[in-house]
């Protein structure tokens, strides 16, 4: 079976696979029914699904068919590398185009020598370090805060979500996906119950619980989320949404993209632009500053959702290298 393409057109035994979200189907030819190819679907997240299409787009789009040869991987391969696109990038769109072509029950080849020997020449001309976000530490969350405008309701919502994505070491794709029902108002704070997360694709039910702090005050998640609930009258669904020019509250959920953006222009008015702090800040921010004053990694990774320890002792060892130092023997 030939997947020959025609110039600027993806070939039509693979649209289905690449087609729209609702079809839920990932490969066109395989021997199974609706039902079965939805459960297929099912079994991978919906950003997974995404992600392989676009991966799968891409190649086709570089002037490659599928399915593909060895040759013509290892050349798109290298071809991403001279472009400066990042190795970890480079791995998933390997990982998509063999999994395509496992999905069509034909032979990978990802699995070649020529393909493994490129990733291998990828990844150590790569000084192999991961960048990782900066710690967005307690003094920085109330410098940022302190620039904000509580009684305006863009600042209002923003803060709200800086600190609870702080204080509940969220990542920005959990925060916004957030809805109203998936917070219980206790005496003593909050619980949000978390359905997904990069970790957890399966629906596996999570919560945390975030106090409030007696003091109140602008660096204190469960009354800025108050405030912000009581301004918007949000009573379900989302819980952070966009705000018109005439104040009126949207009824979608805010794009991960948009809270960056929201973050950059605080931080701008806030003075710590030159921190290059990203949304993951909170998170490393969080974990960073939870540890430096004495909690337990039992208690911080209740928080944090971390099941990985050799992830989790990234941002510890980074934080004790910075201000616990085992070479500080002066």
């Amino acid at each position: 079976m030939s997947l020959e393409k025609e110039p600027g057109r993806l070939p039509s035994e693979v649209t289905p696979w690449l087609g729209k979200e609702q079809s839920h189907e990932l490969t066109g030819n395989m021997q199974l029914s609706r039902a079965a190819r939805r459960l297929l679907a099912d079994s991978m997240a919906k950003n997974t699904i995404l992600a392989f299409r676009s991966d799968i787009r891409g190649f086709l789009k570089a002037g490659y068919s599928l399915p593909a040869t060895s040759h013509q991987v290892a050349n798109y391969l290298a071809e991403m590398h001279a472009k400066g696109r990042k190795p970890a990038t480079i791995s998933r769109h390997a990982s998509s185009l063999g999994t395509w072509h496992v999905y069509m029950q034909l032979p990978s080849p990802t699995l070649s020598l020529e393909v493994k020997g490129v990733l291998k020449g990828i990844h150590r001309k790569s000084d192999g370090r991961q960048r990782q976000a900066p710690a967005l530490r307690l003094h920085h969350l109330q410098q940022l805060l302190q620039a904000l405008d509580l009684d305006a309701p863009r600042d209002l919502r923003d803060a709200s979500m800086f600190c609870l994505c702080f204080y509940g070491a969220f990542r920005a794709s959990e925060v916004v996906a957030l809805y109203r029902e998936d917070i219980e108002w206790r005496d003593a704070g909050i619980v949000i119950t978390l359905r997904h997360s990069k970790t957890n694709q399966s629906g596996r039910i999570e919560q945390k619980t975030l106090p409030r702090n007696p003091a109140g005050g602008r660096c204190c998640p469960v009354t800025l989320l108050e405030a912000w609930l009581a301004w918007s009258g949000i009573r379900r669904g989302a819980l952070y949404r966009s705000i018109d020019q005439a104040d009126r509250v949207g009824a979608g959920r805010m794009h991960p993209v948009t809270f960056g953006n929201l973050l950059k222009k605080a931080l701008q008015r806030a003075n710590l632009s030159a921190e290059k702090f990203t949304t993951h800040s909170f998170r490393a921010g969080f974990i960073t500053e939870a540890h430096l004053r004495g909690k337990s990694d039992q208690q911080i990774k209740r928080i944090s959702g971390h099941r990985d320890q050799k992830t989790f002792e990234r941002y510890i060892r980074l934080a004790d290298d910075m201000h616990d130092p085992g070479n500080d023997l002066f």
